[in-house]
């Protein structure tokens, strides 16, 4: 065994000089922050040659792998190892240093003959501890997993790798020498999704980075990833010369830590808006390392139709700020939609990247969704299979979102009559006969091979909540009334386990869900409707249910759902416990939030943590929305602009599922489409195509894996389980725009932007129906009346007021 250590490290190598264990050793949990060769063995995933270190080159068209390698393995004292190469006149070296606090990790790869070598990738394993643990012991999942969020583009490359009970130290990596084209993920899991068990899902990513990539393991993407494009290519290694590129190791705190390291190690440090609505205002802080000036800042452009580029100098527009020669403002008034990106080039030749969106007025986008879904997804003649459904069929409620959403904008709008007669039809003549044996809601039918999933049943009760909110003149089938007893029934079933014959059922009935967007005014409703017997007996069963929330936080069981670890848990948990008023259990949930929800120099890596239907990174619109809407309530009641930080950006990266100025993924869409996933990581090493790609479940059709071809075989459409997500949307960011001072008394605006008049400030809200702005340090709130637009208030002598 080779090991490394000093106060602060131990690095341990395996016999072939792959790293298999990398510990803190101030750490009180001990953790190993790379993928562990005992766990594979202990779930069964055979994939040594994919431990840290460990890589893949293509030199001259032939592939090389450092597993089929016999390597010189140096170990030189305590604190530096070298581990040597040799291979098609190749010599890749990897050497690590153990430096006080930190680890430098280079990679050389020197060309040994005496002709040139043409090198199309070179690709590391960087397997990092990214692991949900098949252990329902949920605090092995916190405690030895990270997510990993990525910095990429330029010559800054950097990576968070935030533990998942977001406490530290978290680790650090840091580009300091040569450019990194790409970081990619293969993913290995088990699913026993069909079989009679919950949890059923556990898995892995291994991180690839790629120190050069031609473009051949994503060949979809970097066709069309005009943002990207520029860092793919070969490179041609003429005799004896030599590339290197550098990383340094090093614990941080938490975000803020994390940047300020970056700056030590000379990376650009940005502050800046993620997403904005066209005419509103890009905002960016930008500070440089010590020493750095900058030659030229650009704004690059795709055209719509992404087939040309446009460049312009934004220099005019970059103020430096008084007493501070390294801080620099921008500010940039935008009616261009789709997304933006900058460069920095500084005197050095090094350049740094940032990715943000413009988006349509989002009042735009949800009224031409809802156009869409009544013209192309509702099947009155079920051509695809059951009349009145909305389509692509699924038998998991998820997909009633479609129905949820259509709802809920009609019930913040003027109300379409079309949209709402579309959806109450379905609801009674589809969801209700497909469901429950008979319409019986005592009965949910077995859609699943052997059992019935619970969680259906929140998506059915919701339908039934939102028709009881539309106005009786515009139901055709039944009265408001009867559509809230409906949902109180289901939601009896549904919290209930003495209702279900089978143990899964039982048990997941105990485990939280998308109701809680809606209970509480469930509750209300029934007792204004005088349904006596039916609020007393759903509010027996809510208030046991957060009893068990409550008793079960001391072991985290709400982040245990179907998956061993879960932010469809720990998000809705967090959000119940609120509701209940159990704010000390909710921060220990909130704190797996904010570990959730990634930070990047791209809008779309912003997003909550999940890699399922990806198998890989990705942003997932229902549960991207969700956990960030349990984010921004966090925020309301706990008063930490992390909080609304975190929920803001991820939130808005949930649009881009449905953004159709987005030309630089393989996957377009009309105005109106959506698909309900979009891969982040490139490239995308289980599904290539996916890389950078929005897509949906029926990319699974013809999938190898049994499960995916028999859940997904007759999925026709992208847009499988969406809209939920924009009611989670709606009832947040939706009407609401904040205002907060920092510790320095600053003044931010969250999903608006601010502008100076004489002596007070205008707040203009980008929500898509703005219905209220809210100043929480200052307890400071401004509603609109009924029937009012808010778009924008004073903020002036400590009061927030109308613009009249």
């Amino acid at each position: 065994m080779n090991i490394l250590s000093n106060s602060k490290f131990e690095l341990i190598f395996d016999q072939r000089g792959a790293v298999q264990s990398f510990k803190m050793k101030e750490d009180l949990s001990a953790m190993n922050w790379v993928v562990d060769p005992a766990y594979l063995l202990e779930a069964g995933y055979e994939d040594r040659d994919k431990l840290f270190g460990e890589w893949t080159a293509t030199v001259d068209g032939q592939t090389v792998c450092s597993a089929e390698l016999d390597p010189q393995i140096n170990i030189n004292g305590i604190n530096r190892a070298a581990i040597s190469y040799e291979a098609n006149g190749l010599s890749i070296g990897l050497q690590y240093d153990l430096e006080d606090n930190q680890l430098r990790w280079k990679v050389k790869c020197v060309n040994r003959t005496d002709k040139k070598l043409t090198i199309n990738g070179l690709h590391v394993w960087f397997s990092l501890a990214y692991i949900m643990f098949r252990d329902d012991d949920v605090i092995r999942n916190m405690e030895q997993s990270c997510a990993v969020f990525a910095h990429m583009g330029g010559d800054y490359s950097k990576f968070a790798a935030m533990r998942r009970s977001n406490k530290a130290p978290h680790l650090g990596i840091y580009g300091t020498k040569g450019r990194a084209a790409a970081l990619g993920t293969l993913c290995r899991y088990e699913n026993r999704f069909l079989e009679q068990v919950s949890p059923s899902l556990d898995g892995l990513l291994f991180h690839r980075l790629s120190l050069i990539e031609d473009g051949s393991s994503m060949p979809e993407s970097a066709a069309v990833d005009w943002i990207y494009k520029d860092g793919y290519g070969s490179v041609e290694l003429e005799a004896v010369q030599e590339l290197e590129w550098e990383y340094v190791f090093a614990p941080v705190a938490d975000q803020e830590d994390f940047y300020q390291r970056a700056r030590e190690y000379g990376h650009p440090r940005w502050s800046y808006t993620p997403v904005l609505t066209k005419g509103g205002s890009f905002e960016a802080e930008l500070e440089l390392a010590r020493g750095d000036k900058i030659q030229e800042l650009l704004l690059i452009t795709a055209s719509h139709d992404g087939e040309s580029i446009s460049k312009e100098s934004v220099m005019e527009h970059l103020i430096q700020e008084e007493g501070k020669p390294e801080v620099f403002i921008l500010s940039l008034k935008r009616e261009q939609p789709g997304e933006h990106k900058l460069e920095l080039h500084l005197e050095s030749g090094r350049k740094d990247v940032l990715v943000w969106n413009v988006l349509e007025p989002i009042d735009e986008i949800l009224e031409k969704r809802a156009e869409w879904l009544c013209s192309h997804n509702y099947d009155p003649d079920g051509k695809a299979g059951r009349p009145h459904a909305f389509i692509p069929l699924s038998n998991q409620g998820e997909s009633l979102g479609k129905l949820t959403f259509l709802l809920m904008k009609n019930k913040l709008t003027g109300a379409v009559e079309e949209q709402v007669e579309k959806a109450e039809t379905s609801a009674v003549l589809d969801m209700k006969r497909h469901w429950f044996e008979h319409g019986d809601f005592a009965k949910p039918r077995i859609l699943y091979g052997t059992f019935y999933r619970i969680f259906d049943l929140d998506y059915i009760a919701h339908v039934f909540y939102l028709l009881s909110c539309m106005p009786a003149s515009m139901l055709k089938l039944n009265s408001p009334e009867t559509y809230l007893q409906w949902a109180a029934e289901v939601m009896v079933v549904r919290l209930n386990p003495d209702c279900h014959q089978g143990e899964r059922e039982k048990d997941e009935t105990g485990l939280n869900g998308v109701f809680i967007l809606y209970v509480h005014d469930l509750l209300k409703d029934l007792q204004d409707s005088n349904l006596h017997e039916w609020h007393r007996k759903l509010l027996h069963l809510w208030n046991k249910f957060g009893k068990r929330m409550e008793q079960g936080s001391r072991r985290y069981g709400g982040a245990i759902t179907e998956h061993f670890y879960d932010n469809a848990g720990f998000g809705p948990t967090c959000e119940t416990l609120l509701l209940l008023g159990k704010e000390d259990e909710a921060r220990e949930y909130g704190e797996l939030i904010l570990a959730n929800i990634g930070f990047s120099n791209d809008y779309r890596a912003q997003n909550p943590d999940r890699w399922w239907e990806a198998l890989s990174y990705m942003i997932h619109s229902l549960w991207g929305g969700m956990v960030a809407s349990s984010a921004r309530t966090a925020y309301e009641h706990f008063g930490d602009p992390r909080y609304l930080e975190a929920a803001y950006r991820s939130t808005m990266a949930i649009f881009n599922c449905y953004d159709w100025n987005v030309v630089s993924t393989p996957r377009r869409l009309q105005p109106g489409e959506a698909a309900s996933t979009f891969s982040v990581a490139a490239p995308n090493l289980n599904m290539p195509a996916l890389s950078r790609n929005r897509f949906g479940q029926s990319v699974f059709r013809e999938a190898s894996d049994p499960l995916f071809a028999a859940l997904f075989a007759n999925v026709a459409g992208d847009d499988w389980d969406m809209g939920e997500e924009l009611v989670a949307y709606l009832l947040g960011f939706g009407t609401t725009a904040y205002v907060y001072k920092d510790l320095k008394g600053r003044l931010y605006c969250v999903n608006g932007y601010l502008t100076q008049d004489s002596d007070s400030w205008i707040i203009t809200s980008y929500a898509a129906y703005p219905q209220r702005f809210v100043m929480l340090d200052e307890k400071l709130e401004l509603r609109a009346n009924r029937g009012e637009s808010l778009r924008q208030a004073r903020l002036a002598n400590g009061e927030l007021t109308r613009i009249m």
